[in-house]
């Protein structure tokens, strides 16, 4: 009677952290890669609208917009997987991922990636603009 060695199967209930996107590939497949390295997010608040009552001369603030990016960081990148995410940076339609699968739309900033060769492998960062914190005031 032959023997088979015992076989281990680990499922990953929590899905790993990091940040997930999707992206429309050219031969029109939606690709993903998990971001799981480090992320920078930052904040740029603009110039308010105001509007001056009459008859006051105090001004009041009805809005002041502004948007938050977040920088991507992606290291130990061999060759195939640069060739892959390079196809990320000119896609027309770039998603992030949440873990129930709902797809936002978020927008790379031109000319923010940066491929840096280290020991024969790769690192790549870009800066991604995020949609409006409160879309209702836009």
């Amino acid at each position: 009677m032959p023997y088979t060695a015992p076989l281990l199967i680990a499922i990953d209930l929590c899905p790993p952290a990091g940040t997930y996107l999707r992206w429309l590939s050219p031969l029109g497949n939606l690709e993903g890669f998990l971001f799981s390295g480090d992320d920078d997010q930052k904040t740029e608040v603009r110039n308010a609208t105001s509007w001056q009552p009459a008859g006051t001369r105090r001004t009041v603030a009805v809005r002041r917009p502004g948007y938050t990016s977040q920088v991507l960081y992606a290291g130990g990148l061999d060759t195939l997987q640069v060739q892959a995410l390079t196809t990320l940076l000119d896609s027309p339609q770039v998603y992030l991922q949440d873990y129930s699968g709902k797809l936002t739309p978020v927008y790379l900033v031109p000319g923010s990636a940066q491929f840096t060769p280290r020991d024969g492998l790769h690192e790549l960062s870009f800066e991604l603009e995020l949609p409006a914190r409160n879309a209702l005031s836009n």
